[in-house]
């Protein structure tokens, strides 16, 4: 271990972990792993979204380029993101990014029959492949997934109707925002803090829990076995918000 960088030795530690959610310690590094490890999240990961859109009829109050738009925007499963070619280096179909190996299609068809104003979401795009679809996310009130109504792409009224076709593929984040798999990427410094065991010998039992009640984050910890005060800080931790 002697000689070599500490940056370049950093260890990491998983705190915490959901399907879109992760904080983790990064420690023994500086600053500049850690922030090339965000860079790396939001504008390297490669995920799959809509980049072509063939709209056959959209009599709807939004333009078909804002409605190209928003479908790009939509969050798609991309468990098949590291299988898939890039639509550029695929010669299966000559580049022109529209065959299984580097694409997925999606269908929708919606058309307002009655005179309540018609909601079509995410949920009414229909997938060529089961294991891209758009991202289902759960509902904080505690409401049943088949009740979910997904993410609106327009309001229709009577008589208004929206088909179209649309092409997923994949990308990286550098590319294009709508590629980008995290929402939020973070980090922030915990404080590197170290006693003076020698000043805080020198103290009384009383003294010292006194010391260690007057923090008001609660950092510190008194061993009444050892008469120790010990911290609990590290060096900083790590949380992102993402979606894959």
């Amino acid at each position: 271990m002697e000689g070599k960088s500490y940056q370049r030795l950093p260890r990491v530690k998983i705190r915490e972990m959901r399907d879109d959610y992760m904080k983790f310690e990064l420690r023994d590094t500086d600053a500049s792993v850690a922030n090339a490890l965000r860079r790396v999240m939001i504008a390297e990961v490669p995920t799959v979204a809509i980049d072509l859109v063939e709209i056959e009829i959209n009599s709807s109050v939004l333009n078909d380029e804002f409605i190209a738009h928003r479908l790009g925007l939509i969050p798609l499963t991309s468990d098949r993101a590291m299988s898939m070619r890039f639509s550029r280096d695929c010669d299966a179909c000559d580049g022109d990014g529209q065959c299984e190996f580097c694409s997925v299609e999606f269908h929708l068809r919606a058309k307002c029959h009655s005179d309540q104003t018609l909601d079509v979401t995410s949920k009414d795009l229909l997938s060529s492949d089961h294991t891209v679809v758009p991202v289902d996310f759960s509902d904080s009130a505690g409401m049943e997934s088949s009740e979910q109504k997904g993410i609106i792409i327009v309001k229709l009224r009577r008589g208004q109707e929206l088909r179209l076709r649309a092409i997923a593929r994949k990308g990286i984040g550098k590319d294009h925002a709508k590629w980008s798999p995290a929402a939020t990427v973070t980090f922030m410094y915990e404080p590197d803090i170290r006693i003076n065991e020698e000043l805080m010998d020198m103290l009384t039992l009383d003294e010292k829990k006194a010391w260690v009640e007057s923090s008001p984050t609660k950092v510190f910890d008194f061993d009444p076995k050892t008469e120790k005060v010990g911290c609990f800080l590290r060096l900083y931790f790590f949380l992102m918000d993402v979606i894959i």
